[in-house]
């Protein structure tokens, strides 16, 4: 895979963040939560990047034991897709 340029970077943490928040908030109002943190660290590397995501919750409500796991989940998927479409693009050129 050919390195991310800074603009790509900005996108797939973007692509990545969109995820996360629309996963979240599919199921749950907003206003439900006292805080919403999710953070997002993207390490380009010359081959690829390595992509950490973690999502802190704080609310009142129970929520399910994994539902970080699946916001986290849905945002790598979300990444992937972009990331072939990316490299589809740069095939045809």
């Amino acid at each position: 895979m050919k390195a991310l340029n800074d603009d790509e970077i900005n996108e797939v943490i973007q692509v990545a963040y969109n995820a996360a928040e629309h996963t979240l908030l599919e199921k749950y109002n907003k206003k439900d939560f006292e805080d919403i943190n999710i953070q997002i660290n993207l390490d380009p590397l010359d081959n690829g990047f390595d992509i950490d995501i973690e999502v802190n919750l704080d609310t009142d409500m129970k929520l399910p034991d994994d539902f970080s796991d699946m916001i986290i989940d849905n945002s790598l998927s979300a990444v992937d897709e972009y990331i072939e479409e990316r490299n589809r693009r740069l095939e045809e050129i």
